[in-house]
């Protein structure tokens, strides 16, 4: 028997996310220079002495399994983590619960006294055993870790109303109107064995085929049934799940003193270990209030942006609060603004050539026009440039544009300038 096992919800898709999780699960966007958003959620459980960990996968597994199998092989002494498909073939989890409704086999198999389920999808620095000691002071059945959030967000959150003793007395799941609180789920709980077992079960049978969910289904029905909690939690937590709140909590980094300390020895962040070259600031280049990691040479000017791994930026080329992912190429004199630019593959890297061209402008600032396809996505003058893509010599992009991956040189068709709100897509006959 295990005290607690947790179980980490692993297989989202993060659709607000754009083409940064086109070809990955949001779990394993990268984040902050070098990491993934899952390792800080990987971390903050074994951090908190827990080493049984179940991590139930579906959308792009193989990028999930492949990040683990770099980063986090090394751990298999400090924890045990199992990677959980759905057991019958063809199926798949049509919700969280569903996903652990499915798996409860592995659950009743570990036969643990609680069970801590997380998002695999947030960035934050948590130790649960705080949320487990409360859960076990207040002999409840299921304890709802929330956080106080600002009311314009309170529709993207399931909203809670708590008692003074801390009994949760009402909850909505994403309200479209107005409510009268701004406590909301973080989606981390705690449940006791048998209850959350007997409400599964529960749920299942009354479902009527739907797909059965903790947020509309089971937690209301708790609700005056069951003893449940909340713990208010009021550390650093981040749900990067748009593409504004993304790119906000990266730059967040680069201040003086940010929320979230990545250098904390007390609360070491576990990722892949790379044995690389160290960064290198070349003869030209010029470095402010930015995060440049291993590997990468930096020969133009960089201001308050995050540079991954392995990036080259060449003599004259300027990046301003931009996040520049690994194996970026940028040519000379090119400028780039408040972009994001996906990775780029090795190979792709070594041939020398930029795949972000020279001469060229990418991104700016002030209002713009959203994006055309996705204007619920950017509409804040972010520019994404799509994993494996090119930019030719001499282009000038715009804000809120999409460069989607693959796209080549040719894909622009002698187009030079790309307006704000704008798309290129990868020409059909090549992929």
């Amino acid at each position: 028997m295990v005290q607690v096992l947790s179980m980490v919800l692993a297989g989202g898709e993060g659709e607000r996310l754009s083409i940064l999780t086109q070809r990955r699960a949001k779990p394993v966007v990268l984040f902050g220079g070098m990491y993934r958003v899952i390792d800080f959620v990987l971390s903050n459980i074994i951090n908190s002495g827990f080493r049984d960990i179940g991590m139930l996968l579906q959308y792009e597994p193989d990028s999930v399994l492949k990040h683990l199998s770099f980063a986090w092989t090394m751990d298999r002494g400090i924890a045990r983590i199992d990677t959980l498909f759905p057991k019958r073939k063809n199926e798949s989890y049509e919700s969280p619960a569903d996903a652990v409704f499915k798996r409860l086999d592995y659950i009743l198999d570990k036969n643990p006294v609680y069970v801590l389920i997380v998002p695999g999808d947030y960035v934050s620095l948590i130790d649960y055993r705080k949320i487990v000691r409360y859960h076990e002071e207040m002999e409840a059945d299921l304890t709802i870790a929330g956080t106080m959030v600002d009311s314009s967000k309170a529709n993207r959150f399931g909203m809670m109303k708590v008692n003074p003793s801390g009994e949760v007395t009402g909850y909505v799941e994403k309200p479209k109107g107005k409510i009268d609180t701004n406590f909301a789920s973080m989606g981390i709980y705690v449940f006791t064995l048998d209850v959350l077992v007997r409400r599964l079960i529960e749920e299942d049978r009354t479902s009527g085929g739907s797909p059965i969910s903790f947020t509309y289904g089971m937690l209301p029905k708790m609700l005056g049934e069951d003893r449940v909690f909340a713990y208010n939690f009021e550390g650093y937590w981040r749900d990067i799940g748009t593409i504004d709140s993304y790119f906000e909590s990266n730059l967040e980094l680069i201040k003086i003193m940010p929320e979230l300390n990545l250098y904390d020895v007390r609360n070491p962040l576990r990722s892949r270990l790379r044995f690389e070259p160290p960064a290198k600031i070349c003869e030209y280049g010029s470095v402010k209030n930015s995060i440049i990691t291993q590997a990468s040479l930096i020969d133009g000017h960089v201001e308050r942006s995050i540079i991954f791994p392995h990036v080259r930026i060449d003599k004259g080329a300027e990046v301003y609060d931009s996040l520049i992912m690994p194996n970026n190429h940028i040519g000379a004199g090119t400028i780039i603004r408040r972009s994001i630019l996906d990775t780029v593959s090795r190979q792709q890297h070594n041939d020398m050539k930029p795949n972000i061209g020279r001469d060229s402008v990418i991104g700016g600032y002030g209002d713009a026009r959203p994006n055309i396809e996705q204007p619920d996505a950017l509409n804040s003058s972010i520019t994404l440039v799509g994993m494996e893509s090119e930019i030719p010599d001499n282009t000038i992009i715009g804000r809120n544009c999409i460069v989607y991956p693959d796209v080549r040189s040719v894909d622009f068709q002698g187009r030079r300038t790309i307006s704000d709100g704008e798309c290129v897509h990868p020409t059909l006959h090549r992929l």
